[in-house]
């Protein structure tokens, strides 16, 4: 057998070998994110709900990432919450703890620098949130007039699922950490590993499909029998998650 031969064998067999190994290699697991019985806000939490600038004034456009018509789950103590904003405008984010008698409990009142974009806030060191209790978190813009534009959403922090150690020792990397916490209902665990997604080259995919996944969860939602103000609530909801995807951003800072 010539040597040219052997060279064109040895080429086939490690193509070959290359393409049997593409075939094996795993796809990226997407984020599965669909709450079973979800709980809905309190009523006190809901009062005054979300609502804009006053007299006419179009306040920049606020959009939470998390859960609005539902209560979103997290088993951190200090998690990451995100919003989009369509220009850097004064923020306040405000935590409170739901306590008794419908009361809410002051947990942080943060002025952090914003952009146009994705923005993010953890809590400072030092203060953590309690397993067990129910939070809600609130962005507030500031109008003209000098009142707030606000934006909230309510969040529960759970006990950490026995399994999800197990589960997350055996991924390699973010994408399947985020399909892991969206399964188990983590939201907020599942949208901060984003960043980690888009600097490995998936670019936000996740995030996309968080977010596509939370889009779904609402529409769900309009299939039941709703009452007026809530159906419009959610429809604003959707509008507003889909202009977010439509900007085409990640949550790389």
């Amino acid at each position: 057998m010539s040597r040219i031969q052997v060279e064109l064998i040895n080429r086939r067999l490690l193509s070959g070998f290359l393409l049997g190994s593409l075939v094996f290699v795993p796809t990226v697991a997407l984020a599965k994110y669909s709450p079973v019985d979800p709980n809905p806000p309190r009523e006190s939490s809901r009062a005054g709900g979300s609502r804009g600038c006053p007299g006419g004034e179009k306040a920049p456009l606020t959009v939470l990432l998390a859960p609005h018509t539902f209560v979103g789950k997290t088993a951190s103590v200090r998690p990451t919450l995100a919003w989009f904003a369509s220009k850097p405008e004064e923020t306040d984010v405000h935590i409170y703890k739901l306590v008794s008698n419908g009361k809410l409990e002051t947990v942080a009142i943060e002025k952090p620098q914003t952009r146009a974009g994705i923005n993010k806030f953890k809590l400072p060191q030092g203060k953590t949130l309690t397993p067990g209790k129910q939070y809600l978190w609130q962005v507030s813009v500031k109008c003209t007039d000098g009142s707030y534009s606000m934006q909230k959403a309510e969040f529960e922090v759970v006990q950490k699922p026995q399994a999800l150690e197990a589960q997350l020792s055996n991924v390699t990397n973010s994408s399947q950490r985020a399909s892991i916490y969206a399964e188990n209902e983590l939201w907020y665990e599942a949208l901060e590993e984003t960043p980690k997604i888009s600097r490995q080259g998936q670019s936000g995919k996740v995030n996309s499909d968080l977010i596509e996944e939370l889009i779904l969860v609402y529409k769900n939602e309009l299939k039941n029998e709703v009452a007026p103000d809530k159906r419009q609530d959610i429809e604003k909801q959707i509008r507003n998650l889909q202009v977010v995807l439509g900007k085409n951003i990640s949550l790389e800072k």
